[in-house]
Parts: structure tokens; sequence; C-alpha cells
């Protein structure tokens, strides 16, 4: 065993539940290990150590990256509000509402938010019979919630010639990051981000191996954007994150 490793920490019990090589390759798929084994050039002991510490990265990286979704929803929400009643009489606050989105924002997220609608009625009808809020009409928040982070992100994010997404960001969405310039560059900038960002939690999501992640850089991402919406926020979201220590204690570090 390579006991002298820090690393090595990882492996104390767990590792002696895992000792047969087969009971790992059963439990995680053949597929899944073989990333590690690659990394570990066929070690298995060692495969298994970055394996369980590639579990915690993600696991930090899952609560990172859920401050970043709430902070980026709860600062595009209030000024899409405002500018939406800002359209005219038939649309209000409650921009989610069937026919209460004014036409450049529903031509820009009409699938999802329809969808969104659709999984907020469908969760109100599932819930328990005793639940005070069975059955009840889907609120603004109830379809709110139901918004995934690519919603936000592509309210942002210009890929090519998109004119109604610039066209949104200087009417609105800028006001979202009011600590970046409203320019078009910074749209650039924001919606890189946000794009990135998006990817990044679609593979914590999905169980995906990180280690060609550079996870410095990632998790730089994370405050930069945060920080675009309010100067405070990042200290709030690293204020019990493990992910620095994480990093600091890859395994492959003392291979």
């Amino acid at each position: 065993m390579h006991r002298s490793k820090p690393g090595a920490r990882y492996l104390n019990d767990t590792l002696g539940l895992m000792q047969d090589q087969r009971t790992a390759e059963t439990m995680l798929g053949t597929a899944r290990l073989q990333p590690y084994l690659n990394a570990a050039a066929g070690d298995y002991e060692r495969a298994v150590e970055l394996y369980l510490w590639s579990a915690e990265i993600s696991g930090a990286l899952h609560t990172q990256l859920s401050f970043v979704e709430i902070a980026v929803r709860n600062a595009l929400d209030p000024v899409l509000a405002d500018w939406n009643t800002a359209q005219g009489v038939s649309y209000g606050r409650a921009w989610t509402a069937q026919d209460q989105a004014a036409p450049l924002l529903y031509d820009i997220i009409k699938e999802p938010l329809n969808r969104a609608r659709r999984w907020a009625r469908k969760e109100a009808q599932n819930r328990p019979t005793n639940h005070p809020r069975k059955g009840v009409i889907p609120t603004h928040d109830d379809v709110l919630v139901q918004l995934t982070f690519g919603v936000w992100a592509s309210l942002v994010y210009v890929r090519g010639d998109n004119t109604k997404r610039v066209q949104l960001w200087e009417e609105v969405t800028h006001r979202a990051f009011p600590h970046a310039p409203d320019s078009a560059e910074s749209q650039q900038r924001v919606g890189q981000q946000l794009s990135n960002i998006q990817a990044l939690r679609n593979r914590v999501a999905h169980h995906d191996n990180l280690l060609d992640v550079a996870l410095g850089n990632r998790l730089n991402w994370t405050l930069s954007l945060l920080s675009k919406i309010n100067p405070d926020y990042p200290s709030l979201a690293m204020a019990r994150s493990q992910l620095r220590r994480l990093i600091r204690e890859d395994p492959r570090r003392t291979w």
C-alpha cells in the first residue's frame, strides 16, 4: 500500500471494503473506473483513492454551484419583473405566468418557460393529499424554481448573431450584474462564464469524472461571476467551502 501519501486518508476503511477489484468494477462500472485506472497507470489502489477524492470534489463543487445558480436566479428575476411591467399594461411582475411574459422575453425562453409551467403544475398535483398546497395553481415562485440554470444562461449568452439577447441585455439583463460594465463585451464575458459554469454543473450533476478539469480556474469562474452581482457574495459562498483544500489534496500530486 502507498501509506506514506497524505492522500491515503481517502483509503482508510472504505478501501478495505473495496480491495477486490471486481467489487469496485461491479459497483462503479468498468467504463467509469477506467479513467481513474488510466490516471493511476493501472494501479488499482491508487485508482480507488483517486475516485474517492474525485467524489468529494464533486460534492464540494455541487455546493459551490448551488450558490451561483441561486444568486443568478435571484439577480435576474427582479430586474425582469421591473422590465416586464414597463412593457405595457398587459404584463405584470409575474412574468412566468401564462401570457404574462413580454414578447422579447417570451421569444427567447418560450419552450423552457412552458415546460417549467407544466412541471410546476405536475408538482402541485403530486403533493401528498394532506399537503397544504396540494393541487394549487402554481405561483410565480413555483414556476421560477423549475427553470434550469441553462435557461438563465440562455438569457445572456450570445452565440453568433442573436439580436434578441443583445437587445434584452441592453434593456434589462445587464442590471442583474451591476458590478460589470453594460457593454457588448461585458455581455460576452458574463454569457461565456454562465455557459461554462452550466457545462461544469452538468458534468457534476451527471457524475462525470473531473480529472481533466482545471478546478482552481473553475472555482475562480464562480467567484468572478458572483462578484459581478455583489462583491460580498464570493465571501459568503466560500465561508464553509472545502474546495481549495480538496484541490490541494489531489492524490496525483504525491504520486
